[in-house]
C-alpha cells in the first residue's frame, strides 16, 4: 500500500511582525473555460489534427514566490536536516509558491504564461489562460491550472511538448480523455471533414 500527501501552507495561522492576522495581496488566478476547451476540442477534430494533455509536476513549486513582503516558515521537527535538530525553532524564507499560499496560484500563472510566451504563442484576448501559436505550428493552448491541453496538426504536438518539457517539469503527454472534469470520447467519424476557416467562403464537399 501507498500512501501520498501534501504539504500545504496554513494561511489561517499566518500573522505579521505585530501579531496581527496577515494580509496578503490580490493574485487572482484566471483558469480556462468550458467554451474555450470546446472551441479547442472542435479546432482539434478536423482532420490531420488531435488534441492531447499534459500535467504539470508539483506546479505551485515551480515557481517562484515573488510576493511583496516575503514570508517566513517554520519548519516542523521531523522535517529538520540532521544538522538543525538542536535549533529550538527553525525558521526560514519560504522561497517557492507552496500549496495553500493565498499567491501561490497566481505566481505560478505568471510563471507558466511567461514560459508559453518565450515559446511563441500569443494571449487571446477576452479567453484567460488560452494562447494562439501562428504559422508553421497553428496550435491552440488552454491552460486550466496544472492541466494543459493543446489542438492542432497532430505532427506539432511532439515537438511542442518535447519544448515545453524542457522549461516545465511535466508529465508525458497523452491524447485527450478527461478534462475539466469531463470524460471526452474521440472516434474517427467525430471527425470534421473541412477546414473551419475556410467553409464559410469555400465549402468542402463531403
Amino acid at each position: 500500500q501507498k500512501y501520498r500527501g501534501r504539504f500545504c501552507f496554513r494561511t489561517p495561522t499566518t500573522r505579521d511582525e505585530s501579531g496581527a492576522l496577515a494580509v496578503f495581496q490580490e493574485m487572482a488566478s484566471r483558469p480556462t473555460t468550458i467554451v474555450a476547451l470546446n472551441i479547442a476540442i472542435a479546432y482539434g477534430l478536423l482532420f490531420g489534427h488531435k488534441c492531447s494533455t499534459v500535467d504539470a509536476i508539483k506546479a505551485y513549486i515551480q515557481s517562484e514566490l515573488k510576493s511583496i513582503h516575503p514570508t517566513y516558515i517554520q519548519i516542523p521537527k521531523y522535517l529538520l536536516p540532521h544538522e538543525w535538530r538542536k535549533m529550538r525553532c527553525p525558521v526560514v524564507q519560504l522561497k517557492k509558491a507552496l500549496y495553500g499560499h493565498p499567491e501561490a496560484g497566481g505566481h505560478w500563472e505568471r510563471h507558466l504564461e511567461a514560459i508559453i510566451k518565450g515559446m511563441g504563442g500569443q494571449a487571446i484576448s477576452g479567453h484567460p489562460s488560452c494562447f494562439w501559436f501562428p504559422a508553421p505550428l497553428k496550435l491552440f493552448l488552454i491552460v486550466y491550472v496544472d492541466d494543459l491541453l493543446l489542438s492542432g496538426p497532430a505532427d506539432k504536438h511532439a515537438a511542442f511538448w518535447e519544448e515545453l518539457g524542457s522549461k516545465v517539469n511535466i508529465e508525458p503527454a497523452e491524447d485527450l480523455d478527461r478534462y475539466l472534469g469531463r470524460h471526452h470520447i474521440v472516434s474517427p467519424c467525430d471527425r470534421l471533414p473541412f477546414n473551419l476557416i475556410e467553409h464559410f467562403v469555400s465549402p468542402v464537399a463531403v
